[in-house]
């Protein structure tokens, strides 16, 4: 179950393919492209949206093509790969790759892609590609298990937000798979390649890839991180809204990047039907 995230307040020493663990608000990748830590990763107090934790990443634009991403080479000619990571998808127009999987020659294994209405996702079979219609500037969970085999090979993914926990049809899935021959070593998360116009900048959080067990997603509305949502999630999320300390868990109930009244009251409503 070796699992590494991408950023946040306190990153666990047992990360991915033995990735080492970083402080809090520093890029925790092997490289980055077109991104340093002091414009690029930060808190909501420095206009960040993110989903949990105190820090996110943040894509404000292409570069004209060449990209703002972080990249990921721990992994290890893996034949089994599974991903979660939060994706606040800003304004945007234009195809924009916002994560690769790809193998030793560059090759992409897994892409996904947002176009400012669809994520689209694609694996290296010929597959046609399965999209998914998000909203703007909202944060979506998006999950992937990929597995290589010889006919057997499968990839499914799940997209779920925008303050709902009923993943967005459809959910995308590839099966039987003539993918014996793939396997992954490189991870890529931001605005990887293309052009695309960034009327608001998107963000990126809550990183995590494994060989086995998929991570799944983190809970909505815990804003005290203690795997559970009451009434006194709802005031901490009150708390931030007024100017007070950031929450430590998933404050954004409602899933649009910023913490206000409305949160509180949502994870009250969550709390009391539980």
């Amino acid at each position: 179950m070796n699992h590494k995230n991408l950023i946040g307040t306190a990153v666990a020493a047992a990360l991915l393919f033995g990735a080492q663990a970083v402080s809090a608000c520093a890029i925790a990748w092997s490289s980055a492209t077109g991104l340093t830590a002091a414009d690029d990763t930060g808190e909501p107090t420095a206009g960040f949206s993110r989903y949990s934790g105190r820090c996110s990443l943040r894509a404000p634009n292409s570069n004209a093509g060449a990209g703002r991403f972080v990249t990921d080479t721990t992994p290890n000619n893996e034949t089994s790969y599974r991903v979660r990571f939060y994706y606040y998808t800003g304004d945007i127009s234009g195809v924009a790759d916002i994560f690769q999987a790809r193998n030793t020659g560059g090759t992409n294994i897994i892409r996904v892609t947002h176009d400012g209405n669809q994520l689209s996702f694609t694996t290296n079979t010929g597959s046609a590609a399965q999209n998914v219609t998000v909203a703007d500037s909202k944060y979506y969970s998006i999950e992937i298990n990929w597995a290589a085999a010889a006919g057997t090979g499968s990839m499914t993914a799940t997209v779920t937000g925008a303050g709902s926990n009923t993943p967005v049809a459809p959910s995308p899935n590839f099966a039987n798979l003539s993918n014996a021959a793939d396997s992954i070593t490189e991870a890529r998360l931001g605005l990887i390649a293309g052009t695309p116009t960034v009327t608001a900048p998107v963000f990126f959080d809550e990183f995590d890839s494994r060989r086995t067990q998929s991570p799944g997603r983190l809970l909505r509305g815990d804003a005290n991180n203690d795997s559970s949502v009451l009434v006194g999630d709802a005031i901490q999320a009150r708390n931030e809204a007024l100017g007070g300390a950031l929450a430590v868990g998933q404050p954004d109930c409602n899933e649009d990047g910023q913490v206000l009244v409305g949160d509180g009251i949502c994870i009250r409503n969550i709390a009391l039907s539980n």
